[in-house]
């Protein structure tokens, strides 16, 4: 996937990026949750690129320069659905950070998985690194203070910049998402990267494969082989684990913290396992659980990655 630096010009907007939805992946989009964001609305944000006018969300506004996190929507979402049903909006506001929701490209990221879209679409390496700049250009971001994370697609997307774009993060967060294959050379910065993914995801396998319900949506690697590759890459030891509470044992699942120990300073690896969880976002309710599997309840995924962002300088 090339990676050119483009221009850009900010300016508030209203529009939407325009949506060709396909049944699947718009239910793919409800499973990141049903509750309402508590933070407000959103104020719109803009910039110019090669692919056109790219859209984002901003919470709050006016604030600034703080530290800022990047959060990517799943396929068929927009910033504005994963504001209000991710538990990020909420979760920066309490950590001082300012939270930014931008808008795939026909409502989702080209993260450059083989077998899928045939490397065609927008160049989305491109456009996050220039929001990056437009951020701290526009007095909204700290420069070394830039957080990447996101859910599904847009998790791997994530997984993406942390391989080609590092430079610009200062942490990485993934829900729901593994590594593309065939992304390389993997060249991660050093920074703290947070997964959050379970065990039993119909749609992206924790051991690996093809995405999706028929496994056509392009290949990923595992879960654990993920995270032991940026383990290999930031110098860690081997990893240690730990029982969360079982704060709703009528959930149906469990959660295991795994943190890989003594790696190069200002990196780490920490994954957090749902056993028995499915396609979803911890901490936030899910509609249909015979598609996307068991909703984990005793954390939030969202609070758990921006505790080690604020943390982590």
């Amino acid at each position: 996937m090339p990676h050119q630096p483009i221009g850009s010009r900010r300016r508030a907007v209203h529009g939407r990026p325009r949506s060709i939805a396909g049944v699947l992946f718009l239910m793919v989009a409800l499973a990141a949750g049903g509750a309402a964001a508590t933070v407000g609305e959103g104020t719109p944000y803009a910039i110019d690129t090669a692919d056109g006018v790219r859209t984002a969300l901003l919470y709050p506004a006016g604030a600034g320069p703080r530290p800022t996190v990047i959060v990517l929507h799943g396929g068929m979402g927009t910033g504005a659905r994963i504001a209000a049903s991710s538990g990020f909006a909420e979760a920066a506001a309490a950590a001082g950070f300012t939270a930014v929701f931008p808008d795939g490209l026909d409502r989702r990221w080209n993260d450059g998985r083989v077998g899928w879209r045939n490397g065609e679409g927008p160049d989305d390496v491109a456009f996050l690194s220039t929001l990056a700049d437009a951020l701290v250009a526009d007095g909204i971001a700290l420069p070394d203070r830039i957080y990447l994370a996101g859910i599904s697609n847009g998790g791997m997307m994530s997984f993406t910049m942390a391989c080609l774009a590092s430079e610009r993060f200062a942490g990485i967060g993934t829900v729901i998402a593994n590594l593309p294959a065939g992304i390389g050379p993997c060249a991660p910065a050093a920074v703290p990267l947070v997964m959050v993914n379970g065990t039993d995801d119909p749609l992206v396998p924790y051991g690996g494969g093809g995405v999706g319900i028929f496994g056509r949506r392009g290949e990923v690697l595992g879960v654990e082989q993920t995270a032991g590759l940026f383990a290999v890459a930031f110098g860690c030891g081997g990893p240690t684990a730990a029982e969360l509470a079982d704060r709703d044992p009528g959930d149906g699942t469990t959660v295991t913290r795994i943190d890989w120990q003594g790696c190069l300073p200002g990196a780490g690896v920490t994954l957090y396992r749902v056993n028995g969880g499915g396609h979803t976002v911890p901490g936030w309710s899910v509609r249909a659980r015979r598609l996307f599997g068991a909703s984990n309840r005793d954390f939030s995924a969202a609070q758990a990655i921006l505790a080690i962002f604020a943390t982590s300088r």
